[in-house]
């Protein structure tokens, strides 16, 4: 059987990949230069700009360079009103949290093989995780991740992990580091995970309904203080986790 992507489907990916190289630009950039990061020929790529700028996506200046377009300012507006439920939802929960342990709380939801954070309480105090809202990270890297990991049948999860991309800011999969984290995950109900940093997460699945889960929300804090509170700290998530799904449920 043949597994090569459809023409359609490749124009789709090269495009797609041109509009996150304009859109990661600052000052606007040029034909040239977007041809040679994504190693297509120039006359594709100019091909490809010309769709996207009659759809909206980017915008050619008068220099001849491009940027960003306000159709890309709409998906992504799209985007984060739809998050904005979720956070408002989660907001007072995060803040007593954060409140009652003085640790770093954060917020993410799951995107295909990746957790993204959209939500973050920090503590007033000097020892404390840095911000991290907007990151993206693989499900394996992170204690949020792990607790999506959990809650997924094996053949899903393994698929997932196998679709991971090869990058070198990533390590690679422990597979049975991660096996007996999800498995330990998916008896306690709360998950964790070991970087060697000297700081401990502790993280819980948000569902709504029928268990359906939305979000993944964590506590981050110096294992000194974290690790001999485990098994309270992890209760606490748990529970607020909970007191976030319900919020969402309720009409």
């Amino acid at each position: 059987m043949d597994d090569a992507p459809a023409p359609s489907s490749r124009t789709l990916t090269r495009g797609l990949a041109v509009l996150e190289i304009v859109a990661g630009s600052t000052g606007g950039i040029g034909v040239s230069e977007i041809a040679s990061r994504v190693d297509f020929d120039k006359g594709t790529v100019s091909r490809l700009l010309a769709t996207l700028r009659r759809l909206g996506y980017v915008n050619q200046r008068s220099d001849r360079l491009f940027e960003i377009g306000s159709k890309a300012a709409w998906l992504a507006g799209s985007y984060d009103n739809r998050l904005d439920l979720i956070r408002r939802a989660a907001a007072p929960h995060l803040a007593e949290l954060c409140a009652r342990t003085r640790e770093t709380v954060h917020l993410a939801v799951r995107e295909g093989a990746f957790v993204v954070y959209i939500a973050q309480e920090q503590p007033d105090r000097e020892l404390r995780v840095d911000s991290a809202v907007g990151r993206r990270l693989p499900l394996h890297h992170t204690a949020m991740g792990r607790a999506f990991l959990a809650a997924l049948e094996p053949a899903e999860r393994a698929a997932l992990l196998a679709g991971l991309p090869a990058e070198p800011s990533f390590e690679a999969v422990d597979e049975r580091g991660l096996e007996h984290d999800v498995t330990a995950a998916a008896r306690r109900g709360w998950a964790a995970i070991d970087r060697d940093d000297e700081v401990t997460r502790l993280a819980a699945l948000v569902s709504r309904g029928e268990g359906q889960a939305v979000a993944a929300l964590a506590l981050s804090g110096p294992s000194y203080r974290v690790d001999p509170h485990l098994d309270e700290l992890g209760a606490l998530v748990v529970e607020t986790a909970g007191r976030i799904g319900s919020a969402l449920d309720a009409p």
